[in-house]
């Protein structure tokens, strides 16, 4: 899934080993999409600070509804596919009903724009990220009580630099310097980090839910890791774009996304049976 230009959202699946696509409408430029983990319903964010519920089987817009008052930098789909988490250039983040957008919790503000919204694999916390500044929060979910804050620099360009690991208690966060850092939540310890395949151009991590692998871009480039050991799997994906966003599907196909192109490429015969094992889908 990737947010398209001009306003468009491309919606992909494969039919007959072909890829088919559907082209959803937004009005104006798509700055992130997030997909409910039963893929039932996407989410996007606009630069108008518009957000859209959209149907993802019929392809048509379900609601829209006005988040913020400047661009939406992130959006994210609680767990149960019951809430929205969003962040903006207004530098506040919010929490909103996905089935009627009203406003649940926010605006918490932040003292600089926010460009990362995550709600955690339980659906209890939800954590935030300020572009081009040492901060990185959790939030109680529930009543929007800000837990911790912790001084950790995310790659703020795109709006793929944090992920939660399946534990409910650390955070991966991507630096600006192309290293992976894990992060416990309740205290802002990094307990490891190590950096990917390459320093220059790093766009955004992907976490498979099963919590064991890792997917991280830098320019063209994207590389895999085994989040344990952190060892690299297998030998860099080469792309002729730039791999702008990323997802880890359930059945191990790598979907990237960046310029015009989106590409699926299969993971199976290239991992370890570690990191293919219990994998439930976010997508």
């Amino acid at each position: 899934m990737s947010g398209g230009e001009e306003g468009k959202i491309r919606h992909w699946g494969i039919a007959d080993g072909k890829e088919v696509g559907t082209a959803m409408d937004a009005g104006s430029p798509v700055l992130n999409i997030a997909v409910s983990r039963d893929g039932k319903v996407i989410v996007s964010g606009t630069e108008r600070g518009l957000v859209m519920v959209w149907n993802a089987g019929s392809h048509s817009k379900v609601s829209e509804f006005r988040a913020h008052r400047d661009s939406v930098r992130a959006v994210d789909v609680s767990p149960d596919a019951t809430k929205i988490a969003t962040a903006s250039n207004d530098c506040t983040a919010c929490v909103w009903s996905l089935s009627n957008g009203e406003q649940l919790l926010g605006p918490l503000e932040h003292d600089f724009p926010v460009v990362a919204a995550e709600f955690s694999p339980d659906g209890r916390l939800f954590a935030t990220a300020t572009e081009d500044h040492d901060s990185v929060r959790v939030y109680d979910s529930r009543n929007g009580s800000l837990l911790v804050e912790f001084p950790v620099r995310v790659y703020s360009w795109w709006n793929y630099s944090l992920a939660w690991a399946s534990d409910n208690k650390q955070l991966f966060a991507f630096s600006p310097n192309g290293y992976i850092l894990r992060v416990d939540v309740s205290t802002g310890t990094t307990h490891s980090q190590w950096p990917i395949h390459s320093s220059n151009d790093p766009m955004c991590i992907a976490l498979a839910s099963n919590g064991t692998l890792i997917a991280a871009s830098a320019g063209s480039s994207v590389s895999l890791w085994n989040t344990t050991s952190q060892k690299q799997i297998g030998t860099v994906i080469k792309y002729t774009h730039y791999v702008a966003s990323m997802a880890i599907s359930s059945n191990h196909v790598l979907v990237t996304s960046g310029e015009k192109q989106i590409t699926l490429r299969a993971l199976f015969g290239t991992l370890p049976p570690l990191c293919v094992q219990d994998n439930v889908s976010n997508w």
